[in-house]
């Protein structure tokens, strides 16, 4: 499958949970309790990350009392972020992203809801540069003065979570998961490009160099954890 295909489908995916939401539940013997609740959602993690602060917001609806749908869309910019954050990011920092999600619930019947979920995600980062390097598909590594940037991340997630009971309309949901990721790192109308040579650790003495620095396609697992807090809908 092209990255073209992963995207298409995700898009479709995406458009697909949209509708589900806002034509609400198609099922008409729904069991009227805490199981069919539906919820907003804030991430409250997000907008602390350091290395791509954004903003995420979401709505979770129920389909029946053992499966939900859900919708992520987040959107980070420097102005929006909680402090300065340096380096890590620049002026021009823009983030956009959405993340469609199936829920199972393993016990419609206990009020804390523990869950698995599928999430598909797809983020699209954008920033200029001044006086960094990166490390090039094929070469060596270079410095710049300037230079655009832009990462798309895309892939797919399973989670294990708790929607957690509250006698008030206020809550958290909890998750934690592993997943696959696809990511690609695009720099351009670069300024002043010199061959420099970073050591084979690129610069960081632990080997550990910031992903931003490598352009090209990358492969690899992708981990997420969050604590949201929910509003829970009539």
């Amino acid at each position: 499958m092209t990255q073209r295909q992963t995207k298409r489908i995700l898009i479709i995916f995406s458009f697909i949970s949209l509708f589900i939401l806002i034509n609400g539940n198609a099922q008409t013997n729904v069991e009227k309790n805490l199981t069919n609740k539906s919820y907003l959602t804030l991430n409250l993690l997000s907008p602390i990350n350091t290395l791509s602060p954004r903003w995420r917001v979401g709505y979770i609806r129920n389909l029946n009392n053992k499966w939900k749908i859900g919708l992520d869309i987040g959107f980070g910019k420097r102005s929006l972020s909680f402090s300065d954050f340096g380096e890590k990011i620049g002026k021009n920092y823009q983030l956009w992203e959405i993340r469609p999600e199936l829920y199972y619930i393993i016990n419609p019947k206990r009020k804390t809801k523990k869950y698995f979920s599928l999430e598909l995600f797809y983020i699209n980062h954008k920033d200029v540069f001044y006086n960094g390097h990166y490390f090039p598909e094929n070469g060596e590594s270079l410095s710049y003065d300037k230079s655009d940037y832009n990462r798309k991340k895309y892939g797919l997630n399973l989670k294990y979570g708790f929607i957690i009971y509250s006698k008030n309309r206020f809550g958290f949901n909890i998750y934690t998961g592993l997943g696959l990721r696809v990511r690609k790192n695009t720099f351009l109308n670069i300024i002043n490009p010199d061959i420099v040579d970073l050591g084979p650790e690129g610069g960081d003495m632990f080997g550990f160099y910031n992903y931003k620095n490598e352009e090209g396609t990358r492969f690899g697992a992708n981990f997420s954890f969050a604590f949201k807090l929910y509003y829970k809908l009539k």
